[in-house]
């Protein structure tokens, strides 16, 4: 589904306009006129907005832009071995291009949703919190092999987050950054093949940005940190440590307001509903004996920002989101039991299809 209705505003709660713009999108698509169609080449249903072009740029003849993206890999975007699917970049890439016309995407961002930069404190450290503040709170892309040459490319020398790591065990969990290796060598094929200038990643901590860079062999060239005025946030993403790990491998380090829960299940579920997505486009999967299509669940997000150069106007700007069903199994299935003489055997079996 794309959307443009928020592209005009320059500020929001990036959720809230996400969840509205999408609405706006299906209720102009499916109830005021019919604007979908079914892509064969990338095996999905589109749900187009019908007030934004295709090839966008072209159309308005937009010349010395900007192209910022931001990708959003949802908690469901996971195959059946726990590790997000690098077809989703292949997807969402091609979204783009479709969308906005065979351009050069200049800053290029992936956004893992299960990942925090709030990290296990020392014993002292928590009580003094707790003290000051009180209780709260498809086809995969081919992997780039590590570049062990100096410069961008290279990993990091420093070995100080895999000691931290092993002597901390809630640390050692979330810094092990194996399970988005492949996405992030996705993103550097496309910067290694000129289709996007810069790539970045969003809301690493210092340990998790020394692993995912030891572990890929890959230093971005740009790393997003949430900031926000919220007097009860206790983690400040912008310490010392971080900056000067950033400085020393010239991370260009970018701050943003995004909603760190772009779009849940929850308020998917609302929308399908609400406008009818399973039956308006029933599926014609037929599932094995024993399992089901399971309800819809979002995958990734794009938000995309093309903007003048020299005059910092943002000539558009919109959202991309993509959801599918898993194949399930059945609780109400009826297991089936073989007789043979002087034997009997039964046998069931599950399985997780990915999208």
């Amino acid at each position: 589904m794309t959307s443009t209705g928020v592209r005009d505003q320059a500020t929001g709660e990036s959720a809230r306009d996400l969840a509205n713009s999408l609405g706006d999108t299906l209720n102009k698509a499916l109830v005021i006129s019919t604007s979908f169609r079914f892509d064969p080449e990338l095996n999905m249903l589109e749900i187009l907005d019908p007030c934004n072009l295709r090839n966008n740029i072209k159309v308005k003849g937009l010349k010395n832009y900007v192209v910022s993206v931001k990708m959003y890999l949802l908690p469901a975007a996971a195959h059946t071995d726990d590790r997000p699917a690098s077809l989703y970049v292949r997807q969402a890439m091609s979204c783009v291009e479709r969308q906005l016309g065979p351009v050069k995407i200049d800053e290029l961002f992936v956004s893992f949703a299960d990942i925090t930069n709030h990290f296990p404190k020392p014993p002292d450290a928590q009580l003094l919190t707790s003290a000051d503040h009180g209780d709260r709170r498809s086809p995969a892309i081919l992997v780039e092999p590590p570049n062990s040459n100096g410069g961008p490319g290279s990993a990091l020398s420093s070995g100080h987050a895999s000691s931290e790591a092993t002597s901390n065990p809630d640390l050692h969990a979330a810094c092990d950054m194996t399970r988005y290796l492949k996405v992030w060598s996705a993103l550097n094929r496309l910067k290694r093949t000129g289709k996007a200038l810069k790539i970045g990643v969003c809301d690493l901590s210092k340990p998790q940005l020394e692993a995912l860079c030891e572990q890929s062999g890959i230093v971005p060239d740009m790393l997003q940190v949430h900031v926000t005025n919220d007097p009860t946030e206790d983690t400040n993403p912008l310490d010392d440590s971080l900056q000067r790990l950033a400085k020393h491998h010239d991370i260009s380090i970018r701050t943003h307001t995004d909603s760190m829960g772009i779009l849940n299940d929850r308020t998917f579920q609302k929308l399908v509903t609400d406008f009818k997505i399973n039956e308006r486009f029933p599926t014609t999967e037929v599932p094995p004996q024993g399992y089901k299509i399971d309800f819809m669940r979002p995958r990734w997000v794009v938000n995309y920002n093309v903007t003048l150069k020299n005059r910092g106007l943002v000539s558009n700007r919109g959202y991309i989101a993509m959801a599918s069903s898993d194949c399930v199994l059945d609780p109400n299935r009826t297991s089936r039991t073989v007789y043979a003489p002087n034997a009997s055997s039964s046998s069931s079996s599950s399985a997780s299809g990915s999208p």
